[in-house]
């Protein structure tokens, strides 16, 4: 009986041992240093200047706790390597630092168009603190100056901040959908052009007189703000390496010329076609493309439809375009001629200039092969530059507001 109860006691312990081994590595949550935006930029003897904004947890939170403490530190040094960097910040931050929920990757424009920087973004993905989600973004200036120079007046957690505004890319286009997981893959493949968010703190000669609300980039926008950020239009890869801008408004095409939607909540102007001078606000909503692209040996041939619906918001000149079906049918002509003639400008950019597409119409191209080595031995990125393309744009007015008539003055 007495050596019954030693053995349950016995294989009670050993089980209550099995339960206490998980907690034996815990780390308190107070012992972390949140990194929520990493910067980097080149600097001296080949090293990296890497810059890390850290959050402050006690700020910002739903707990109403009056903290006079900074909503975030700003840390900037040199290090031979990102992950290691971590290590080496620990000469002035008392935590440990986490990548886990950090926002965004902020790149100098001159490190991106260098070639360390496709192999330094590439080595930092095999950490697996950092995730491939986080936001890609290309700034003109230093990447240290640009997380300094940046700031919100509304939102003092950085990580909400480029949470929430990198999220708009899908309302407006004028800014792409830029992750580090779709730019390896993007690179990887070789089949064409990848497009980064670009951005600024420092407005230069910013323009007075557009042809659209998009014909701009980042600085050149004439605005009054204590934040002095701008995010418009991006940043062109090639095989890993910035080559090149595009305006917000090319920046918008490109994501309308792709095969699935991306953007569906666009707010454009068009001129009005029966008084000069005047513009036609509309929001637009594309449908689904149809793209044909027949192979030949020399080049491919790509007939691209998009269906458009636009709902008028405003018609300043007062002119009837409800009631009189001639005018209307006049509107629609002008807006997708205007259509037409902007995006073939912008197909022949990418044809003469960057030497490849933006469009993704190679992911339509490779399902005309049998298998993927004949697509590869095709060399899609080079017969672009010859291809033979035309563009047609189907335009419907689906609604004028809340007028049914111009006002009578």
């Amino acid at each position: 009986m007495k050596k019954s109860k030693k053995r349950l006691k016995l294989i009670f312990i050993l089980l209550v041992t099995l339960f206490l081994t998980g907690c034996w590595d815990r780390i308190e949550i107070e012992e972390f240093a949140f990194v929520s935006v990493i910067g980097l930029d080149e600097g001296e003897d080949g090293m990296l200047r890497i810059t890390f904004q850290i959050t402050n947890p006690q700020i910002g939170t739903s707990t109403k706790v009056q903290v006079d403490e900074p909503p975030s530190d700003i840390i900037t040094f040199l290090s031979e390597d990102l992950v290691a960097s971590r290590d080496l910040a620990s000469t002035s931050i008392a935590r440990r630092l986490t990548f886990s929920h950090a926002k965004a990757f902020i790149v100098s424009e001159d490190l991106a168009k260098s070639n360390k920087f496709y192999p330094i973004i590439e080595a930092t993905q095999r950490d697996r603190d950092i995730r491939r989600e986080l936001n890609l973004i290309v700034c003109k200036e230093d990447a240290a100056d640009f997380i300094r120079n940046n700031r919100p007046p509304f939102d003092i957690r950085a990580s909400k901040y480029y949470e929430f505004l990198t999220s708009r890319w899908e309302d407006v286009g004028f800014v792409p959908l830029s992750t580090l997981h779709k730019f390896s893959l993007r690179t990887l493949d070789d089949m064409g052009l990848f497009l980064v968010t670009y951005a600024t703190t420092k407005p230069d000669h910013p323009k007075t007189h557009l042809d659209s609300e998009g014909d701009i980039i980042a600085g050149q926008l004439d605005k009054i703000d204590e934040n002095p950020m701008q995010m418009m239009g991006s940043a062109v890869f090639k095989e890993g390496k910035m080559i090149g801008k595009l305006t917000g408004d090319e920046t918008r095409l490109a994501l309308i010329l792709r095969p699935t939607v991306q953007t569906n909540n666009i707010l454009a102007t068009f001129p009005d076609p029966l008084k000069e001078g005047e513009k036609i606000s509309a929001k637009l909503v594309r449908g689904k493309n149809k793209i044909k692209i027949t192979i030949t040996d020399d080049y491919p041939i790509i007939d691209v439809k998009i269906p458009l619906t636009l709902s008028i918001a405003s018609i300043p000149s007062n002119i009837d375009y409800v009631k009189n079906q001639s005018n209307q049918k006049l509107l629609i002509a002008a807006i997708e001629k205007r259509l037409e003639t902007v995006t073939m400008e912008l197909i022949k950019k990418t044809q003469e200039e960057f030497g490849a597409e933006p469009f993704l119409w190679s992911q339509v191209a490779r399902k005309k092969f049998w298998l993927y080595k004949d697509f590869r031995d095709y060399n899609w990125s080079e017969k672009y530059k010859n291809a033979k393309i035309t563009v047609k744009y189907d335009v419907k007015i689906e609604d004028f507001g809340k007028q049914n008539r111009p006002p009578k003055i």
